[in-house]
């Protein structure tokens, strides 16, 4: 009895007190308005102060890619290379005679650029000296990281190379051929990669294959391994290769290893490639007269895939994910067919080829292809996106969507 007192008590008390509501700040009471307002048919917005006008949210504009392509022009008895982006010249500059389609790319929207005198080797950006460093270097590996920029030097006559970071020599070797190569469309580093946060590449010394982890030694490999290494690469730290020994060909990942079961004779190529995340193998046969049968295989599922067909070994297949582009040429070069996904239109009218294997690019949602004119100086990038006509003497060396 004595505690039910002290509750009504209590209760008592708490009713002579001033409201709760009435303590609260000016701004939390004014949410009652809304409510009322609602219950009345209103919008809170109607109940606004009129000099208080609500602004509506703008839609994200929709980002439209852009396309960018490289040429070597020539002029009378000199070159220059032109740096395009959606059709409009954006750089115009000299190149030595004959010129190296391997000493420029696009990466990010710009053009890098290399080039020796025999004693010092330049890196420039959009035709502007970035850095430079003492030796003449041949660029294997080229990549972005942030705002550093990595490089792969061979030396002349392979005796040697150097990896740097903005021009500073991080390893270098007296000896050695590094593995891979610039214009690889697998691999946009060329002869580097990255891996989570670290830069690998690969080098034969004597009978040993080495890799590398940025200046560090990753792992070593004896030469007598196999009887031909086609390609080296690390992926998720796990240094993965595609070999022959004897007649099989191998697919290696750490101390796994699936026989590739091919029934095409002739192999041509052989080369790793990175799709959804998984390090596969994509390699051609002949099969029969000069058709060239472009397949992949898949470790998870131990399956050779047959691709495509094309007429010659010239074709080119690119991939990117689940998403893949193949030109076809002929055996003398003449541009045949494009399959891909998404579609382009349909090529013009006219002789085209396929100048480099750069020319054909494809990402997660666009495609894109520099065809150079056989009988003309009218040439054409075709892409998802349409197709722009260039009038130039000279041929394509790259072309990228970014």
């Amino acid at each position: 009895m004595r505690k039910l007192f002290g509750f009504f008590l209590l209760l008592g008390l708490t009713a002579c007190q001033e409201p709760l509501l009435e303590s609260l700040p000016r701004y939390m009471r004014e949410q009652d308005r809304f409510s009322r307002a609602a219950r009345e048919g209103q919008s809170p917005a109607d109940t606004l102060d009129p000099q208080e006008p609500v602004e509506p949210e703008e839609p994200e504009p929709e980002y439209i890619p852009s396309i960018y392509a490289t040429v070597l022009h020539f002029r009378d008895s000199l070159a220059e290379l032109l740096f395009f982006k959606d059709g409009e010249l954006l750089l115009q500059r000299p190149e030595k005679t004959p010129p190296d389609p391997e000493r420029h790319r696009i990466w990010g929207g710009h053009l890098w650029s290399d080039s020796t005198d025999g004693h010092e080797t330049i890196i420039c950006c959009d035709g502007e000296e970035r850095f430079r460093f003492p030796g003449e270097e041949h660029l294997q590996g080229f990549m972005l990281v942030g705002e550093d920029v990595h490089t792969l030097g061979q030396h002349p006559g392979r005796d040697g190379f150097c990896y740097r970071i903005n021009g500073n020599a991080v390893f270098e070797s007296s000896r050695g051929s590094v593995l891979g190569s610039p214009s690889d469309p697998d691999w946009p580093g060329g002869a580097l990669a990255l891996d989570g946060e670290d830069i690998y590449y690969s080098y034969r010394v004597d009978q040993e294959y080495r890799v590398m982890k940025g200046a560090e030694l990753y792992g070593t490999l004896p030469a007598s391994a196999s009887d031909a290494l086609y390609d080296l690469r690390v992926h998720a730290g796990e240094v993965v290769r595609v070999e022959r020994r004897g007649s099989e060909i191998y697919w290696v990942a750490g101390e796994r290893e699936c026989p590739l079961r091919l029934f095409y004779p002739s192999l041509i190529s052989c080369k790793l490639a990175l799709i959804d995340d998984t390090v596969t193998v994509r390699g051609s046969n002949r099969a029969g007269g000069t058709t060239c049968r472009n397949w992949f295989f898949y470790p998870s599922q131990n399956l050779v895939r047959p691709m495509v067909n094309g007429e010659s070994v010239r074709g080119c297949l690119v991939v990117r994910n689940q998403h893949w582009a193949f030109a076809d040429l002929d055996p003398d070069g003449r541009f045949l067919t494009l399959t891909c996904e998404p579609e382009i239109p349909a090529t013009p009218e006219g002789d085209y080829t396929l100048a480099d294997p750069r020319g054909l690019y494809v990402t997660d949602a666009h495609c894109a292809l520099a065809l150079t004119s056989r009988e003309g100086n009218t040439h054409a990038v075709l892409s998802d996106l349409g197709v722009t006509t260039y009038n130039f003497n000279g041929y394509f060396t790259s072309v990228r969507i970014e």
